[in-house]
């Protein structure tokens, strides 16, 4: 798959998106956000494991990013799929782009773009065909 590239500000904590046609994506559109998550982190972590009064400090401080991912796949601005992943916490935001994280939401995201568009030609070609004998 090919590098996708986001907005500078996105990892500013702000709702932002990129998009980038590649190649290898066939022609859709792929929009990456990273958004503000509103999931407690005490509902991802057990604070046996972890030091949840520390964690809230180091989010508020900016010490750690908590967010929320989503992907869309887009074709003429038209969403087709998309996927989201919520109570991502990083040091460094920029390590979802490096781990994988956001390439596997990616792939899933284009599988379940390319299984429809098939059923969305035909259904298209239809609405088409009946627009055309309207006009007639």
């Amino acid at each position: 798959m090919g590098k996708h590239y986001f907005a500078p500000n996105f990892f500013t904590g702000e709702r932002t998106s990129s998009r980038t046609i590649n190649p290898k994506n066939n022609g859709f559109d792929i929009i990456v956000d990273k958004s503000y998550e509103d999931l407690d982190p005490k509902d991802c972590f057990d604070d046996g494991c972890f030091d949840l009064n520390e964690m809230y400090r180091d989010i508020e401080c900016g010490n750690l990013d908590w967010f929320m991912l989503r992907v869309r796949v887009m074709i003429e601005n038209i969403e087709l799929s998309s996927q989201y992943l919520g109570g991502c916490l990083y040091k460094d935001a920029h390590e979802v782009l490096t781990d994988g994280t956001a390439e596997d939401l990616i792939d899933q995201a284009l599988t379940e773009a390319k299984r429809d568009v098939y059923r969305l030609y035909k259904k298209f070609q239809d609405i088409s065909w009946e627009l055309d004998a309207q006009s007639v």
